[in-house]
């Protein structure tokens, strides 16, 4: 085996991660319906562990935790996810920023510093799951 094929992680391991990371989300999304229910608006009080939640929020989380578990059927689903998941969370880690250093006033979604943090580390593991090479089948030379 080649050095370079060694250090490529099989599919498995890369659909296991879109598998915790969907899961993770799922929980964060039930827990903040369970929590908060549907409100909306800043409120430092409205809280799952340190993220903030709000029904916004928490439709958000859930789905995505149901496309993360989705996801981990096959190789080219994972790398779907990676890439949405990328782009989604770039784009809330940008408002998020926004939200939470401008005003609260702005801050309809209830987004807190931990939210910030979460959706960046989220969106750096998109970008990987998209890009990082992994083994797998030996490829047929054919579309299939």
């Amino acid at each position: 085996m080649s050095p370079s094929a060694r250090a490529q992680p099989p599919v498995a391991i890369l659909r296991a991660a879109v598998g915790v990371i969907g899961l993770a989300y799922l929980v964060l999304g039930i827990a903040g319906f369970a929590i908060a229910g549907s409100d909306m608006g800043y409120d430092e009080t409205r809280t799952v562990w340190v993220f903030g939640v709000s029904g916004l929020l928490n439709i958000g989380h859930t789905g995505v935790g149901a496309l993360g578990l989705a996801a981990t059927r096959n190789e080219g689903t994972v790398r779907a996810f990676g890439w949405l998941s990328f782009f989604g969370f770039a784009g809330l880690l940008a408002y998020g920023i926004l939200a939470v250093t401008v005003s609260p006033l702005g801050n309809i979604a209830n987004v807190h510093i931990a939210n910030v943090c979460l959706y960046g580390v989220s969106s750096v593991l998109g970008l990987l799951l998209s890009i990082v090479p992994s083994r797998g089948a030996p490829a047929t030379g054919h579309a299939t």
